[in-house]
């Protein structure tokens, strides 16, 4: 009687995250005449608004040879414009008790703050100043660039484990940028000239291709008068065609073998895969969810349960997939060696294809779904509870060409996605023919 009071447990736990899941305030949206979407989202709770500007730029859409352009620009950004000088946005939120800052990612370049109601109309006039009238200066650029190079120093060639992930991702993205690191490649940052920066800005920095998302204690239509004073004397653009970064179905095994000072053995097994944006058929998003939760997401998840607590040949395994992308993601599987152990990183990729396997002949148990259910969903609805981490959801949502409730139909498809269907999407993209194997070892191995 264990098991069936367990399923039924777990039931009534599925049943009101489902219901506040989907139970949240609605969103207004608008659009100006220049093609600027906003996204407004009141929230009455405390005096705080949280403001922010997507562009829809970033890493994935720079050509080769030119990586690091996005994140390159966003710093310049703060270099001045016709209504300020160098810096003088970070003293101004300074002095209005608000927090300014910028961030760039693979398909977005961001601009946020988080402020005081009163001060939402200073936000947008210093981010729709920037917009328009950036000064981008070689002798500013000068500087930046070896701010830019320092950065990449220090958190990726100086970082073991950033530098063991860098190569393989970029291999993993055969026939688009999405693999091409976010701050750039060192040799790119070096020729990078002014006259790049200037041509990215006019490209893409203009309202047509911009999202502004504010949340928080403020009325939508005090967001719309504001919004079209500030941003509405921008004209838009052309702006250049680009297509949604997708991958080869079965591009082939590929594998490769780093040699890195003090780092212990490592193994990255990652699989090319579509997202909510890509995939053909709206089982597979959801699937591939679950069956990452359910190899290496709780505690109790296959390789986990196997490898790190049973055979203890790991110290850490994980997998990870994110559905929510404007072109094709990545399902990967990485493990981290039991140095008392020491089993060759092709003994344990054997280990982890055994568990693989045993999901594609045997489908999970309900009661090990449900759990890997509940826990995707409580991650889903507590992680949109803060103001910033909410815009930073619908953000992601429109970057991607998604809605708020194409996510609700994700969760609905997700809440009764079955163990067949996991087996299924375990059959169907956990193959070799997708896999980029990536092997990584100390430094001090090349020479044993």
């Amino acid at each position: 009687m264990k098991h069936p009071l367990a399923g039924l447990a777990l039931g009534f736990m599925l049943q009101p995250l489902m219901a506040l899941a989907s139970s949240q305030p609605s969103t207004q949206h608008f659009t100006l005449d220049n093609g600027l979407k906003v996204i407004v989202h009141e929230d009455h709770r405390a005096a705080v608004v949280h403001s922010q500007l997507w562009y829809r730029v970033g890493s994935s859409y720079e050509p080769p040879g030119q990586s690091g352009l996005s994140h390159a620009l966003e710093h310049m950004i703060f270099k001045g414009s016709s209504k300020l000088c160098p810096a003088e946005s970070d003293h101004i939120f300074q002095s209005l008790g608000a927090t300014d800052n910028a961030a760039t990612q693979n398909d977005a370049t961001i601009f946020f703050q988080t402020l005081p109601p009163h001060a939402l109309a200073v936000a947008l006039e210093v981010m729709a100043d920037q917009m328009s009238t950036a000064h981008l200066s070689a002798a500013h650029w000068a500087g930046e660039r070896e701010v830019i190079k320092s950065e990449r120093s220090e958190s990726v060639d100086n970082d073991p484990h950033q530098r063991a992930l860098e190569l393989p991702r970029r291999l993993a993205f055969l026939t688009s940028a999405s693999g091409s690191p976010v701050i750039g490649w060192m040799h790119d940052l070096e020729r990078m000239h002014i006259d790049e920066l200037k041509h990215w800005y006019r490209s893409w920095y203009a309202p047509n291709n911009a999202t502004l998302i504010i949340v928080g204690d403020i009325d939508t239509e005090q967001v719309k008068a504001l919004a079209t004073r500030y941003f509405g004397p921008i004209a838009s653009r052309k702006l250049p065609v680009i297509k949604a970064p997708l991958e080869l179905a079965a591009p082939g095994e590929r594998t490769m073998t780093q040699y890195i000072d003090h780092q212990i053995p490592n193994l990255s097994m990652t699989f090319n895969v579509p997202s909510l944006h890509t995939q053909t058929d709206p089982r597979s998003a959801p699937a591939l969810e679950l069956l990452s939760e359910l190899l290496g997401g709780g505690d109790s998840s296959e390789l986990k349960s196997r490898l790190w607590r049973g055979e203890e040949l790991l110290i850490s395994v994980g997998s990870h997939y994110s559905s929510i992308s404007r072109g094709d993601e990545l399902f990967s599987i990485d493990a981290t060696l039991n140095l008392k152990k020491m089993k060759p990183l092709s003994e344990v990729q054997e280990r982890i294809w055994a568990v693989i396997d045993s999901v594609k002949k045997t489908p999970p148990s309900g009661s090990d779904l449900e759990r890997a259910r509940t826990r995707i969903i409580a991650r889903h609805v507590f992680s949109r509870d803060d103001l910033q981490s909410l815009a930073l959801y619908l953000g992601e949502l429109d970057i991607a060409g998604l809605s708020p409730e194409d996510d609700e139909k994700r969760m609905q498809i997700l809440a009764k996605i079955t163990p067949e269907d996991i087996q299924l999407a375990a059959q169907t993209f956990l193959t070799h023919d997708r896999l980029t194997l990536s092997y990584v070892l100390p430094k001090e191995a090349r020479h044993e």
